[in-house]
């Protein structure tokens, strides 16, 4: 690069400039391809955690924050692309026009001359419209990608404070006495300086500035502004930040914001349904949820809660999976209070090291000590099941791992001989144990099938 002139350089940027819509277009239509498919894919994926893990978790749900967020950046993503694609053909049906009719004949139109005045003021010329359209294309995709790091920003910040809040919280639970109140306190101010100086450096995002413009706050800002640029990944796309808003007037870009916020409100706050005479959700007992038929549910959906093989039944067994949900564990460890699994609830060490002699070996996790017989009557003790207000007081029980999707659960095998022909319903609920030992079951799910027995 030290042999190469600045006037070789500048010809070279000046070049790419002119030549730039080419990479536009085959990037664009490019990214638009990959991103629906991968919008799909992604999709999928953060339904599929949902069901694996307990996001109620305060930890877990900044992460599941986190996953939305890019979720919803490839949406924005796919389109300003796809805008953009729109109007880089239409800027090029306009050269296409240019180079066949390069201005506008007014005279041969044979307006009046009131009309062909108020036109000749109006109508851009197709050399300026070129350039116009040439300039909005260009700022749309770097703007798309700018939109990217935003969301991606909002969602490093958020992770960052929980891990900040995790570690503190763990740090204050090891500790005892005074050393324990002196870590809280800084804790306290770490979490509030965080929250503090996060909105200021939003605030100054979003406002083009308005914390850099203050003589005497400028330098006590800068250090923290550095800090949120590393670590929400802002110094990225910064340079793109600032080009973009030194080419624009600043009313014009809170005009953007503005639209665009206003789109985001309304749909957070309204919704467009003209179904007024059905419900919403499955959660009543006049409806037939297909997702907990076997034979009806689509390959790529979860079960929510039970599922059967079928709506109809004739077989003399009939079999209930319960999926096993892992926001239960409190609910399995206030039933089972004198039992302690193996696994811990979270993470987890792979590996573990025994001494051989005078050798440490190294291990995975040893599962053959685990009381499998307890776990299931953990399991079972939280379910009560019952076909037409008949409670089964002892159906079979099994561990199971459903086929479709390999969703972890539970096993159970009642008889069908209590059965009435035609529809007959099926009630599971949730059992907890109080203190006194007395079982308080609440309602979970209840489904409609039919019997009919050969």
């Amino acid at each position: 690069m030290s042999d190469i002139s600045e006037d070789q350089i500048e010809s070279w940027l000046k070049k790419l400039e002119r030549e730039s819509w080419q990479l536009e277009l085959l990037v664009s239509a490019f990214t638009i391809f990959l991103l629906i498919g991968a919008n799909s894919e992604y999709d999928v994926f953060v339904t599929d955690l949902i069901y694996q893990y307990n996001f109620n978790n305060s930890a877990l749900s900044v992460v599941y924050i986190f996953l939305v967020l890019i979720q919803r950046s490839i949406m924005a993503l796919t389109i300003s692309l796809i805008i953009h694609l729109m109007l880089r053909g239409f800027w090029i049906g306009t050269i296409g026009l240019r180079s066949v009719q390069s201005s506008i004949d007014f005279e041969k139109l044979n307006y009046t001359s009131f009309f062909s005045e108020k036109l000749k003021k109006k109508v851009v010329s197709l050399d300026k419209l070129v350039i116009q359209l040439d300039e909005i294309c260009s700022v749309i995709f770097a703007f798309s990608f700018l939109v990217i790091s935003i969301l991606i920003a909002f969602g490093m910040y958020l992770i960052v404070l929980a891990v900040t809040g995790v570690g503190l919280s763990s740090l204050i639970n090891s500790l005892s006495g005074g050393l324990s109140m002196v870590v809280l306190i800084f804790s306290v101010i770490t979490f509030l300086t965080l929250i503090i100086t996060g909105l200021i450096y939003m605030i100054d995002y979003f406002t083009l500035g308005f914390f850099k413009k203050i003589k005497w706050f400028s330098k006590v800002y800068y250090p923290f502004y550095r800090f949120y640029n590393v670590i929400t990944l802002s110094g990225l796309s910064r340079s793109i930040y600032y080009y973009l808003i030194s080419k624009f007037s600043k009313k014009r870009i809170r005009i953007v914001y503005s639209i665009v916020g206003s789109m985001v409100l309304v749909t957070i706050l309204f919704s467009f349904d003209q179904y007024q005479f059905f419900p919403e959700g499955e959660g009543n007992e006049y409806f037939a949820p297909t997702n907990a038929y076997d034979d009806q549910r689509p390959d790529d959906e979860n079960i929510k809660t039970i599922s059967i093989p079928s709506s109809f039944v004739d077989k003399p067994h009939f079999q209930v999976f319960i999926r096993y949900n892992p926001e239960d564990n409190e609910l399995l460890r206030n039933n089972c209070p004198d039992f302690e699994p193996i696994k811990d609830d979270g993470l987890n060490w792979k590996l573990r090291i025994k001494s051989s002699g005078s050798n440490f070996v190294i291990t995975g996790m040893d599962f053959s000590k685990e009381d499998f017989q307890k776990l299931l009557e953990c399991q079972k003790s939280m379910y009560q099941i019952s076909v037409n207000d008949s409670v089964y007081a002892s159906p079979s029980f099994h561990f199971y791992i459903h086929p479709d999707k390999k969703q972890k659960g539970i096993l159970a095998t009642i008889p069908t001989d209590g059965f009435v022909v035609g529809e007959n319903r099926l009630d599971v609920k949730k059992v907890r144990v109080d203190s006194l030992g007395v079982s308080k079951p609440s309602p979970f799910v209840s489904i409609p099938f039919w019997y009919n027995p050969n």
